[in-house]
Formats: structure tokens, sequence, C-alpha cells
């Protein structure tokens, strides 16, 4: 999937089945959250900016590398 350097938005990755698949596989607790579905204009690289402080470095690696192999 192409990621845009991290600048796809959070909307148009939940917009995709597989997307979604992989964020829900990682990231279980925040894929239901009201929160998630309002930040559908942030990007992706601002999302993992925020998530740093809560979500270990090598756990958004590896989603990241999982996404972009879609």
């Amino acid at each position: 999937m192409d990621l845009r350097r991290n600048q796809i938005t959070i909307g148009e990755l939940l917009a995709n089945p597989k997307a979604k698949q992989v964020l829900a596989r990682h990231f279980p607790q925040m894929i239901g959250r009201p929160i998630v579905a309002a930040s559908g204009s942030m990007t992706l690289e601002r999302a993992m900016k925020l998530a740093a402080a809560y979500v270990p470095q090598r756990a958004l690696q590896e989603a990241l590398e999982e996404l972009r192999r879609i």
C-alpha cells in the first residue's frame, strides 16, 4: 500500500478493509474508540507521533511494514 510518505490519512486507512485489519490486529485497544473515527483527517505521520507515547516503537514499525505490504 502506498502510504505516501506517511501522509495518508487515518480515514483512508480505515476505509481499506485490509489496512483496517492490520490496524485492528496491531492496535486492538484503539481501533474501536470514537477518537479514532473522529481523527479521520489526521495523517499517519501525526498519529504515529502521538501514539509513540503509548506504543512501543517496534510495534509501530511492524504495523507500518505490514501496511506497506498490502
